[in-house]
């Protein structure tokens, strides 16, 4: 940044507040940079927050966004919006998004069901579901080039800005799932416990599964929809936190997003500086996987 921006010195606070029109660097700094990085640390914060709550909900340390094929879920069904239904998505893209993840990740159950949610038999039917769905995908993109040309590249995952609207779209919806899962916090903390415990307690373990998955799948639609496919954030992160001490869930939920924020900022700090050796700039999705 200060290699890009260094003549910018005495003039930071003007160019993130009102930047002056007639200076591009300021222009630059305004609406590509500043957008991008905190468009990095909400995104990724986000998804490490989705995938710690997955992981506590079905008390399985591998499950994610990605290994429940929630986020490839989310894609195909906002490919079919813009293809076939342009208009569904005036009523909202996270909603579209939405849509798909739920299905995916049903689907992922269902195949999951009769081993009990046994957490490698969960992972496996989540690739699988994944990998047909990323075909699927695939086949649109590749039959129907001229119309989703932009949508490759936002596929794999582009952080790429060039205004504030998607750094407040999820800043909005961050902002109600953190509250969401701050009201949760208690009842999700009593999963640790044995199930006929938690049962003693008067909780139903069936609607605080659907309440606690259902928010990280619409946390994950919500990221989908603002820059695509971001992979191993939401798997990682919890990991990392549990590694560096967090024990109640409380601690694993706020050092997860923390170490998720820093983990898509750094991918994409790095896929800015490999960016004058090669011909464009890599998805930050891609360097993520």
């Amino acid at each position: 940044m200060a290699s890009q921006f260094g003549d910018l010195a005495g003039h930071w606070w003007q160019a993130a507040i009102s930047p002056d029109d007639g200076n591009i660097r300021q222009v630059v700094l305004h609406y590509t940079f500043l957008p991008r990085l905190c468009v990095a640390l909400l995104g990724g914060a986000g998804l490490a927050l989705a995938g710690c709550l997955m992981q506590q909900v079905l008390r399985n340390p591998l499950a994610s966004p990605a290994t429940l094929g929630v986020t490839s879920g989310a894609q195909l069904a906002l490919v079919i919006a813009t293809l076939w239904g342009p208009s569904w998505l005036l009523a909202g893209r996270e909603w579209i998004a939405l849509g798909g993840g739920v299905l995916a990740t049903l689907v992922v159950l269902a195949l999951s069901w009769r081993r009990r949610l046994a957490p490698m038999v969960v992972v496996l039917s989540g690739m699988v579901v994944s990998l047909y769905i990323s075909a699927l995908n695939s086949a649109l993109l590749l039959f129907h080039q001229e119309s989703l040309a932009g949508l490759f590249i936002w596929g794999s995952g582009s952080l790429s800005q060039n205004n504030w609207e998607d750094t407040r779209f999820l800043l909005a919806r961050l902002i109600v799932a953190l509250g969401l899962a701050c009201i949760l916090l208690r009842p999700l903390a009593l999963l640790d416990l044995e199930e006929e415990g938690a049962k003693s307690l008067g909780i139903s373990l069936r609607n605080l599964r659907i309440a606690g998955l259902g928010l990280g799948i619409f946390i994950t639609a919500c990221v989908v929809s603002a820059v695509g496919l971001i992979g191993f954030v939401g798997l990682a992160a919890p990991a990392i936190a549990r590694l560096a001490g967090a024990r109640t869930l409380g601690q694993r939920l706020g050092w997860s997003m923390a170490i998720g924020a820093l983990l898509l900022l750094l991918t994409d700090l790095v896929v800015q500086q490999l960016s004058p050796l090669t011909a464009s700039m890599l998805p930050t999705g891609a360097m993520t996987a």
